[in-house]
């Protein structure tokens, strides 16, 4: 059996938004043969206690019906967080979707302190059955005192995973306690955990896998998403975490052929976007060497790539840009290894890129897409880029749109 664990980056109360966003870990999580699929504590709306009686919600709404398809297509029960309610009040609640089942809801049964004035208790444990195996679930606060740990191995689970959403501080409590558990009562423990900012606090991400020995097996890191997959009867973790950092020159043929892949699947495709030259192994260099371009990597490969600045084409002085007094950044040269496209790896750059823009306290980004290329078009449109004009670049048959796109601050 194969339990997956997922570290998320939740939108404060963007419910649809962050569903997508845990689409895609779902899928890629079952690509990697995951049987289940466990979020972080309230994953789907954020850690955000003041807003929960408004985002509030009930095991069959609509909204989660992707979930229930995903888990019946694939045989995997998915466990995601969110608020519920019932006539005691509102819940801390984990959504667990099984293939061909009901949907089952479990509430935190203990609650910290400063949650009270939100939430109320839930009074009974939930398990989840799959393939022999008993799956116990605690959600953050009452996964760190032991007698819900306990109370999970008096019931003959054999597996604990605690949804959290903790600081540095919490997680250094975590840290100390789960394998001291874990070691001594024989039973593996996975923790989830969320970063980013939640509440008034910042998640400290380090979502982790313990075997029965109280050993560490795997650790993601503090601040980006990702995933493990604990195989329990190799004992084995898979791990599955991209990362976005400024490209080194030492990667320079690596990235190059990346491109080079990214333009024959385009001209397999019919587009001819890029030439021979255009991308070049020289304006890459000039890239690296300006500090503008950024490398997307997934492990240890590098599957994509962003140039950010300010640098304009000079055929963008032809174009009726809306903010033509402002401070604007520029996208240029966006790619994903042909083999890791339609799996949001491209959206992930993008909003590297809209945050680097609201950071550095930009008005708008503009960029250009082929006018053939029309999923890329489309990709931008859907992130709210408008189309100003276009222009005509040497050697392309058809002009690129210009877009442009207001950046307001968060």
């Amino acid at each position: 059996m194969k339990i997956g664990i997922a570290q998320t980056a939740a939108l404060k109360g963007e419910v649809d938004k962050n569903i997508k966003n845990h689409l895609l870990l779902i899928k890629r999580a079952i690509n990697l043969g995951a049987d289940v699929i466990i979020f972080p504590e309230l994953s789907i709306t954020g850690y955000e206690p003041e807003l929960a009686k408004a985002l509030t919600t009930h095991i069959d709404d609509s909204i989660f019906n992707r979930f229930q398809e995903l888990s019946d297509q694939n045989k995997s029960i998915i466990g995601v967080g969110m608020p519920t309610k019932s006539i005691k009040g509102i819940h801390i609640s984990m959504l667990i979707f099984q293939p061909y089942k009901k949907r089952m809801v479990y509430a935190k049964q203990i609650l910290h302190a400063d949650e009270k004035p939100y939430f109320v208790c839930g009074n009974n444990q939930t398990y989840i059955h799959i393939k022999g195996n008993k799956i116990a679930i605690g959600i953050c606060y009452e996964a760190l005192q032991p007698k819900h740990v306990l109370k999970a191995i008096d019931d003959n689970a054999n597996l604990y995973i605690a949804s959290v959403a903790k600081s540095k501080e919490g997680i250094e409590k975590a840290n100390a306690y789960f394998p001291r558990m874990a070691k001594e009562y024989k039973i593996p423990i996975l923790m989830s955990n969320a970063v980013g900012y939640c509440d008034n606090f910042m998640s400290a991400g380090q979502s982790a896998v313990w075997n029965k020995n109280g050993k560490l097996m795997a650790q993601l890191d503090h601040k980006n998403q990702g995933l493990l997959i604990y195989d329990t009867e190799l004992e084995a973790v898979e791990m599955q975490q991209s990362k976005i950092e400024k490209g080194q020159s030492s990667k320079l043929n690596t990235i190059f052929q990346m491109y080079l892949n990214a333009k024959h699947h385009l001209e397999q495709n019919g587009i001819y976007q890029w030439t021979t030259n255009y991308p070049t192994l020289s304006i890459l260099q000039e890239d690296l060497n300006k500090g503008v371009l950024y490398t997307l990597q997934l492990q240890n490969e590098i599957i994509g790539a962003i140039n950010i600045s300010e640098e304009q084409e000079d055929e963008y002085q032809s174009i009726d840009w809306q903010y033509n007094d402002s401070k604007v950044v520029v996208i240029h040269r966006l790619v994903i290894d042909p083999k890791h496209q339609q799996q949001g790896y491209a959206k992930q750059l993008m909003e590297f890129a809209e945050d680097v823009a609201i950071q550095n306290k930009y008005t708008a980004i503009r960029l250009d897409v082929y006018s053939q290329n029309i999923n890329a078009i489309n990709f931008y449109k859907k992130r709210e880029y408008f189309s100003r004009g276009e222009v005509n670049f040497p050697g392309r048959a058809y002009p690129f749109h210009c877009m442009e796109k207001e950046i307001k601050p968060s």
